[in-house]
């Protein structure tokens, strides 16, 4: 039985700031099949899975560095909108029309890099209810590392203020430098955002019940219908971290899929399945983007997140040999994830809402998977080994998507039977 764990990979979407953070979509970890449990055997699956990304498919399907959104260019009107006061403002705006410089221009680019690392264990435990049903839980752990880290690249207007300030005063030259180089961090501490740093969180995620029913099967065909309730155990999405790193997605979510195999040979099985899972509606806290150029906003209001949908279908096919213990497959999957849209703003103006909106698109995702496996299923029917289990490693690679990380994953699984 396959198992989707909702994880962790940071999507960053195309805004000035801040990073903002959802569940992307990702490549499965497994091949699904349509086959249930024989009746009263109990299944613990332990998978280790593994991901590592620096990138992601940006709205046009390129690649793009995780970061790319600390990378933009500064402008004075930025500098000016960070003093505290207008006494300060007005200071600041002498200094640099004294040293003869442009205030459509600006002293230089942010820069930033953000690499992440997830290393989730999914322990799964299924049992089947009857000949028909199997029924299952996994209980993700996350353990996630994420190394974030912010600059300053000055120009030489930049280079030229700074020498000025210096020249009228030492130290507020040092402290001009010192916020130009952490200019990321100044703004979003400025706004009440916890500030972009690297850090590491372990935590479960959200918990997934998972059904399986056989509704039709003959020698050669195989069909079953698989239910998934998806609770929100995980840590929720939260609107005061500029850099958000949620283990979870903070709302119910209902899946059905249809799965379909197909006996095409002894030992050669082909498989194709499809489904939805509905991402229920739920309040959350969001802050309220001030214009399509600048996400960051001190503005915060309690929302209603629209319910979301998942499509996903995809086809496998698998060869068992069985003198040998071993089990090959390949297959592809394909995955949409609805924009996400928020309801119930008073507060401010309906163009900002929808700019919170253009912050959650749609996602898109394409994956190939292989997937190699040891079983001694069949020696032990045949009484040659005194232990069914079964042993996989499974490789999943994005070969296109939009507004998704880009991001190779790495499972290794062990299944018992009793």
């Amino acid at each position: 039985m396959k198992v989707k764990v909702g994880f962790i990979l940071i999507i960053i979407f195309i805004s000035t700031l801040p990073i903002a953070s959802a569940l992307d979509l990702v490549p499965p970890f497994f091949l699904d099949s349509a086959q249930v449990l024989p009746s009263g055997i109990r299944n613990p699956r332990f998978s280790n899975v593994y991901v590592a990304s620096d990138t992601r498919f940006g709205g046009g399907g390129q690649f793009e560095p995780l970061g790319a959104p600390l990378n933009r260019v500064i402008h004075w009107t930025d500098v000016l909108d960070a003093q505290k006061t207008a006494t300060e403002k007005s200071i600041v705006l002498s200094t640099i029309k004294d040293t003869g410089l442009d205030v459509n221009g600006g002293p230089g680019n942010s820069t930033g890099a953000v690499n992440v690392v997830a290393n989730v264990q999914v322990p799964v435990l299924a049992i089947g209810l009857s000949e028909r049903l199997t029924l299952a839980v996994a209980v993700p752990v996350m353990n996630i590392s994420v190394s974030a880290d912010s600059g300053f690249s000055r120009s030489a207007e930049g280079q030229k203020w700074v020498e000025h300030v210096s020249n009228l005063s030492v130290d507020d030259g040092n402290n001009a430098a010192r916020q130009l180089n952490n200019a990321v961090n100044e703004k979003v501490s400025r706004l009440g955002y916890q500030p972009i740093q690297s850090k590491s969180i372990s935590n479960i995620g959200d918990i997934q019940v998972i059904g399986k029913y056989v509704v039709h099967q003959d020698p050669l065909n195989l069909w079953s219908l698989k239910t998934t309730l998806v609770l929100p155990t995980g840590i929720a999405p939260n609107s005061n971290a500029a850099l958000d790193i949620p283990t979870g997605d903070g709302r119910v979510q209902i899946g059905e899929t249809v799965l379909y195999d197909r006996i095409l040979a002894p030992d050669l099985r082909w498989n194709a399945f499809g489904g939805i899972l509905a991402l229920l509606s739920n309040q959350m806290d969001r802050r309220i983007p001030i214009s399509d150029t600048d996400s960051l906003s001190s503005d915060q209001e309690t929302l209603t997140r629209e319910t979301g949908a998942v499509a996903s279908l995809g086809t496998s096919v698998s060869y068992f040999f069985p003198a040998l213990g071993i089990m090959t497959g390949a297959g592809y999957h394909f995955q949409f994830q609805t924009q996400t849209h928020f309801s119930g703003g008073t507060l401010y103006s309906s163009q900002r809402y929808a700019e919170l909106d253009a912050l959650f698109p749609s996602q898109t995702l394409h994956s190939v998977v292989v997937m190699a496996g040891f079983s001694t299923i069949e020696w032990f029917k045949n009484k040659k080994f005194f232990y069914p289990l079964q042993a996989n490693l499974v490789y999943s690679h994005p070969i296109f998507g939009r507004n998704v990380a880009a991001s190779d994953v790495f499972t290794g699984e062990i299944v018992l039977f009793f």
